[in-house]
């Protein structure tokens, strides 16, 4: 590739992203590192195929959240389509997770995060379509990154999704492991809306926890009968170091019925945090800021107030456990 292309100088080729080729590049009209992403050139051999791509691009660059990878400019030229994204240093998830559990803590917060990113892609109308690790990016500031919000129908990751359902048997090498991430609605053929994406995150945060994708099998179609038919392990029976409200939260978002599931990525997000909230409590992380000591007053001091909330904190700590 040229060592520009438009106002883009280009740094580094990155390798083969799910919309095509990768490079580092910088933007030279406001001054910072992008993804710049290159899709195949049958995209723009069709007019309709061409414009339909564009306008799901333009309409992606509405999103703006922490958690979500940017996606700041869409430009053609010479009849090549470019992106430009937000350059999400780091580990995907799926090198994060590495085939073996990642610590419980962590696990929660960036899967309260990608919940975030979910709530706010689909509160502006957004249905991602494929929550899975390789689509999270985990910063060097431990912050998650979903990659391609609005842009799944034209990636491989989609396309892969699209024939796990239609012929599972075509798929081969790491698409078998794209089957696991269906939801079981998804799998039987039929419409997703955003309860989709919870049920993608549930077992996210199942294989978070436990280190396995409790569907996959070496046989597709028997990964995509399992998302349908088969009700995983609880987590807390896998490990007993797990809160059972954690697996409450784990089961509820990989109920089969869309409608028994959580109905909006917000509810996790805040299930999450208060787990999260009473583990660093029970660490020692936290100190509660009601539990320091109030400052005397005239008549002597003020002591027993703060034994007061002591004491409270305490009975509600032991009531959530």
């Amino acid at each position: 590739m040229e060592q520009t292309v438009a106002h883009f100088n280009i740094l580094e080729r990155l390798g083969v992203g799910s919309l095509g080729e990768v490079y580092r590049a910088r933007d030279t009209k406001v001054g910072r590192t992008i993804a710049l992403m290159v899709p195949p050139r049958d995209l723009s051999s069709d007019d309709r195929r061409r414009e339909r791509f564009l306008r799901h691009a333009r309409a992606a660059m509405s999103l703006n959240h922490p958690n979500i990878a940017m996606l700041f400019d869409v430009v053609e030229v010479d009849n090549r389509l470019y992106l430009a994204y937000e350059f999400a240093a780091g580990p995907s998830l799926r090198q994060e997770i590495g085939d073996k559990p990642v610590n419980m803590r962590r696990a929660i917060e960036l899967a309260a995060q990608v919940a975030d990113a979910l709530a706010e892609g689909h509160a502006q109308g957004f249905v991602h379509g494929d929550i899975r690790p390789e689509n999270i990016v985990v910063t060097s500031k431990g912050s998650a990154k979903i990659l391609n919000f609005g842009m799944v129908p034209w990636t491989s990751g989609g396309a892969a999704r699209q024939r796990a359902v239609i012929s599972p048997g075509t798929l081969i090498g790491q698409e078998i492991e794209v089957a696991g991430y269906l939801s079981p609605e998804e799998a039987l053929g039929r419409d997703i809306d955003a309860r989709g994406d919870l049920f993608s995150l549930g077992t996210v945060l199942y294989e978070m926890l436990t280190g396995r994708n409790p569907f996959v099998t070496p046989a597709p179609g028997s990964t995509v009968r399992n998302v349908i038919d088969m009700t995983p392990l609880p987590v807390a029976v896998m490990d007993s170091e797990f809160p059972l409200e954690l697996d409450t939260i784990v089961s509820r978002a990989m109920l089969k019925d869309a409608a028994s599931r959580y109905q909006n990525a917000a509810m996790i997000a805040s299930d999450l945090r208060k787990i999260a909230v009473a583990l660093d409590v029970q660490s020692g992380d936290v100190v509660p800021a009601l539990l320091i000591p109030i400052e005397e007053d005239r008549r002597g001091g003020r002591w027993w107030i703060a034994l007061l909330v002591a004491a409270g904190a305490a009975t509600a700590w032991w009531y959530w456990r």
